[in-house]
């Protein structure tokens, strides 16, 4: 009887594993790879440069050897061994299982550079352009059996940021074409969890959670949340919630009393937690996992407070140092490494300049204890007059000579909505600490700046936030 009950067990979750399994489609593996034979490198080395084959994602083209082979290395900056900027298409044939017939289908790229387009069966369903945040294209419904999958990514200049910056540029990175990171198709059921952000009060000892759900109006919801310590993997603390979604899309707090039962996140006690939520509505239901810590950032007009006390900065400035490969890992593993190092030598900061690296970094910074500034992608004041290149120095051009900020409405918009989508899918972990939008904007409109942070620090004021 005892070993029947437990093989009834071991079945139910078996089955719960394999349900929530084929809810996501691993997208890594072989892709076939052409390049825009149009291209001016191409056809600058007719025969020189390989345009298409297979390749293995997730990767960048040169480390599949694809684009015009350099030869030697080019003044100040990274050089690697292939280069190619312009448009190229990744292909391959998927199968949609037949559990996701009349369900919603999501695809995450984590890291693009710079543009993608998603084109299934030969028709473009979704365009994304984040430098600093990963590419989620909502493909809508597929019906179940196989489709052709087609990713076009463009690493030209999209917006007119220039390419000076470490976001967009040679001089450590590299320009680089591919997909890196997680490569997933995700499908959801009538109801879908968007969001979920932590709101710490360590004062009132309260974990606000801001929910952002999707689900059809007119309906009740049972909301259901676990806490984890990340070092110890106990549950801290559960509980659940029922809601009433009287509209299709819903904003939803429910605050969290910790009973003194969170430890207070800092570079001493990089205490992590593992939120876990579920939401419940008949047969439909979504989850969502993120981590967070029990944390308060601010100042007292000359100091930063890290949960009210004092902080002494002793950082290093990381301009996307990964010459390897000319991209930043996407692995937890190599910024624990990293940040380890720090911690070696006594550093417990670093500056991310004019660039924003993945959840991976935010994720170690976490639980090695770093606090993190990560900046929005910018800085567009460097470039010089022809009589000034024409003394030397060509290379300290910027390309496309761009206007300051606050002056191209086109760009604007985008480095706003990288602002946001930074806050939104990092703002959880507790290192990441402070945001510039860049770096040096002496040429830009200060006071257009000032209202795009003071409009970010409204919406998310869990870090200190600055223009430059």
């Amino acid at each position: 009887m005892i070993k029947s009950s437990i093989s009834a067990v071991f079945i139910i979750l078996v089955l719960s594993v394999g349900a929530r399994a084929q809810q996501v489609i691993d997208l890594s593996g072989e892709w076939k790879v052409s390049l825009d034979k149009d291209n001016e490198l191409v056809q600058q080395y007719p025969g020189k440069c390989k345009t298409e084959g297979l390749i293995q994602l997730p990767a960048s083209l040169a480390e599949g050897g694809f684009g015009y082979k350099t030869e030697g290395s080019d003044f100040g900056i990274l050089t690697p061994a292939y280069k190619y900027v312009g448009k190229a298409w990744y292909s391959k044939e998927i199968e949609i299982p037949r559990q996701w017939k009349n369900k919603s289908v999501e695809m995450r790229l984590e890291r693009v550079l710079w543009e993608s387009r998603i084109i299934i069966d030969g028709k473009e369903v979704s365009r994304q352009d984040a430098l600093g945040t990963p590419h989620i294209h909502q493909l809508g419904l597929l019906q179940p059996g196989k489709h052709n999958i087609t990713v076009q990514v463009d690493n030209e200049m999209i917006y007119n940021i220039g390419d000076k910056g470490h976001a967009y540029g040679e001089y450590t990175q590299s320009i680089w074409n591919g997909i890196v990171g997680k490569m997933e198709m995700r499908a959801y059921d009538a109801i879908r969890i968007v969001s979920v952000k932590t709101f710490s009060d360590i004062d009132k000892e309260v974990v606000d959670l801001k929910i952002d759900l999707e689900a059809k109006a007119q309906t009740k919801l049972k909301l259901t949340y676990e806490i984890e310590s990340f070092i110890s993997g106990d549950v801290v603390l559960k509980g659940q919630s029922v809601y009433y979604a009287e509209e299709p899309n819903s904003h939803i707090v429910i605050p969290i009393r910790t009973k003194g039962l969170l430890k207070k996140w800092s570079e001493f006690t990089p205490e992590v937690y593992v939120l876990r939520l579920n939401v419940k509505s008949g047969k439909n239901e979504d989850r969502y996992e993120t981590e967070f810590g029990f944390c308060k950032v601010s100042h007292n007009g000359t100091k930063i407070l890290i949960n009210g006390k004092p902080v002494f900065l002793r950082g290093n400035l990381d301009c996307v140092h990964f010459p390897l490969t000319g991209y930043p890992s996407c692995k937890v593993d190599d910024w624990e490494r990293i940040f380890k190092i720090y911690k070696s030598y006594g550093l417990n900061h670093a500056r991310f300049h004019s660039w924003c690296p993945p959840e991976a970094a935010f994720k170690a910074a976490d639980r090695v204890g770093i606090y993190l500034q990560a900046e929005a992608s910018i800085w567009i004041d460097w470039w010089m007059s022809e009589d000034m290149l024409a003394k030397g120095r060509p290379e300290m051009d910027t390309k496309g000579h761009p206007k300051g900020l606050g002056y191209d409405a086109e760009r604007d918009e985008f480095v706003i909505e990288e602002m946001n989508r930074m806050a939104d899918t990092y703002g959880n972990h507790p290192s990441f600490t402070m945001f510039c939008i860049g770096n040096e904007l002496g040429n830009s409109n200060f006071e257009v700046m000032k209202q795009w942070v003071d409009k970010l620090k409204k919406k998310d004021p869990r870090r200190l936030s600055a223009v430059s």
